[in-house]
């Protein structure tokens, strides 16, 4: 299991339970930042899906005519 965060890494203030952000400062919480990046992830893997998909219809409608 995580070690919750206790303090904030930008300003030192002690943090809330499972908080994202810093009450004092605004700084997002470690966890908040991994949640981030993780989303911007799995959007990226969505829109080359997509992007993907797109190209091959527009390769078989090419072949086709």
């Amino acid at each position: 299991m995580e070690n919750a965060q206790v303090a904030c890494d930008k300003c030192g203030a002690e943090l809330i339970p499972s908080a994202a952000y810093c009450e004092k400062c605004g700084a997002r919480t470690r966890r908040a930042r991994r949640l981030v990046r993780l989303a911007i992830r799995v959007e990226l893997v969505f829109f080359l899906g997509v992007v993907l998909m797109v190209a091959g219809f527009v390769w078989v409608y090419a072949i086709q005519h």
